[in-house]
């Protein structure tokens, strides 16, 4: 079938939705890029929807597609492969039959963040028929609404509030913790000192396995905005 068929549309998309009147598809959200807070996680929740058509009718084509859909990630490794057959349709007044797939991925194990590529693939004829690409990333660093030294100042003298916060993360895996803390400072310098005992780009990965990563910037600012905080 090389060569007999062309592409119409390929795209990631959280919701199909199908009008059972006219068959017309409408697809909810295109994506591109998926935010994680954490590695190794399972991502899914959204559909893979790919459109053809045949330009030719010859005598191998049968009436149904056998597709392959496969998700390789930056490493080139295959980390999701799903095969199904979709019935070719004949439209009224078209003369060469289409196919849509809709593939639903409830979840992958994504273990690196990069550029995942996506293939739809005529699995018979080992044809890629169409591919696209899709990120995986982290959280952009959090913007914390640091307070002034002149607040700070205050804060310090009064006995009912928080001056200091600890929190910990603890691998899923070996169940090593790890503990962070925030004080009370108003002394630029040596709040830049505390804030470099968290990582450069707040992507902590486990001092113990190194199985195991996680984006610090929603506890960081979480820590900040207890400090100063009625303690009770």
């Amino acid at each position: 079938m090389e060569g007999n068929i062309e592409k119409r549309y390929f795209f990631i998309c959280e919701n199909v939705i199908k009008d059972f009147q006219s068959g017309a598809m409408s697809f909810i959200n295109v994506k591109n890029n998926f935010v994680v807070e954490s590695l190794p996680v399972s991502v899914g929740g959204f559909f893979v929807v790919a459109g053809f058509k045949l330009r030719t009718l010859n005598a191998d084509v049968k009436e149904e597609l056998h597709s392959q859909l496969k998700i390789i990630s930056p490493d080139n490794k295959i980390v999701l492969d799903i095969k199904q057959s979709t019935v070719l349709q004949h439209n009224q007044g078209e003369r060469l039959p289409g196919v849509d797939f809709v593939f639903k991925i409830d979840r992958f194990q994504c273990k690196n963040t990069g550029i995942y590529r996506v293939q739809a693939i005529d699995f018979p004829n080992e044809l890629i028929l169409a591919q696209a690409e899709f990120e995986v990333s982290f959280p952009p660093k959090p913007r914390i609404n640091y307070k002034t030294p002149e607040e700070i100042e205050r804060l310090l003298e009064e006995k009912d509030v928080i001056k200091k916060v600890e929190s910990s993360v603890s691998c899923p895996k070996c169940k090593h913790e790890k503990t962070f803390t925030v004080v009370l400072e108003k002394d630029l310098y040596k709040r830049m000192e505390q804030e470099l005992e968290f990582p450069e780009n707040l992507v902590y990965t486990c001092l113990n396995c190194g199985q195991w990563k996680i984006h610090l910037g929603r506890m960081l600012l979480y820590m900040y905005n207890k400090l100063g905080q009625k303690s009770r």
